[in-house]
């Protein structure tokens, strides 16, 4: 350790989603080529799902102590949450937040999807 305090950033998610769709526009008739999509979100530290790329609700980007960059990808979970779009946000590899009224009902629909991942409560 360095000593040196983490430094937090995270771009808004408006910011996020002006890079990526900016990107997706100017690959005029490539816009359908998955192997397009990919290197887009590759640049811009997504995945690709199922043909998308999702989008968090806000990035955290911070500087660790040992002066290594990282981030991480948080979505806000509500009870009015389709199966597939909570199934797209877990294999995105988001970290999900939700209300501790909605996390039992976010639980089942993961359970079913046989998806695993923690649901933290607010």
């Amino acid at each position: 350790m360095t000593g040196r305090a983490a430094r937090i950033t995270s771009p808004l998610d408006f910011e996020l989603k002006k890079r990526v769709f900016h990107d997706l526009a100017k690959l005029g008739p490539e816009k359908d080529s998955a192997e397009s999509k990919r290197e887009i979100a590759e640049k811009h530290g997504l995945q690709l799902v199922r043909g998308k790329i999702p989008l968090p609700d806000l990035r955290i980007e911070y500087e660790d102590h040992e002066g290594n960059m990282a981030r991480v990808d948080l979505e806000l979970a509500t009870e009015h949450y389709r199966g597939s779009n909570l199934a797209e946000k877990v294999r995105a590899g988001f970290s999900l937040y939700a209300r501790a009224q909605d996390a039992p009902g976010l639980r089942r629909v993961l359970d079913q999807r046989e998806l695993t991942a923690e649901i933290l409560s607010l």
